[in-house]
């Protein structure tokens, strides 16, 4: 049974939660998307809620990444997976903060253009991530160095 409470709007007793279609553009590009959150049946008004948002930034954070040319968040762990990698070595050796996959995977941040190329480059030719590795392990050696 819906819980219908009095619109902060309008006034009116209609308002409970529901899931309606939203249009949404991004760069003159449209997608409808089923959006949950409290709306009014009588003004139309309505209010996206922190979970409601959850429930659609993955599909929003794709849309947008296929206008932009970039990987979609799915992809993204695709790639991280057939590299053999954690979210936590996927950020050491790319950068970006320790939660910096989790949240390119969940569709909270957009992944950089940079790191969305190489990712593609390194799906074609995974040998190419032992170069990077080495990389790494060299700059972790200098910085330890430093150090001591």
């Amino acid at each position: 049974m819906k819980k219908i409470e009095h619109c902060p709007f309008c006034g009116k007793e209609s308002y409970h939660h529901q899931t309606k279609p939203m249009t949404l553009r991004y760069k003159s590009h449209s997608i409808t998307i089923k959006q949950p959150g409290y709306w009014c049946d009588e003004c139309k008004e309505g209010v996206i809620g922190s979970e409601d948002r959850k429930a659609t930034q993955k599909e929003l954070q794709a849309f947008r990444a296929k206008i932009d040319r970039l990987l979609p968040p799915d992809e993204i762990k695709k790639i991280r997976e057939k590299l053999n990698l954690t979210q936590q070595k996927a950020s050491e050796i790319f950068g970006g903060g320790i939660n910096a996959f989790s949240r390119y995977e969940r569709g909270e941040t957009p992944v950089p253009k940079p790191l969305s190329q190489l990712l593609q480059l390194l799906c074609k030719h995974p040998d190419l991530l032992i170069e990077l590795k080495k990389n790494l392990n060299k700059t972790n050696k200098e910085k330890f160095a430093a150090i001591g």
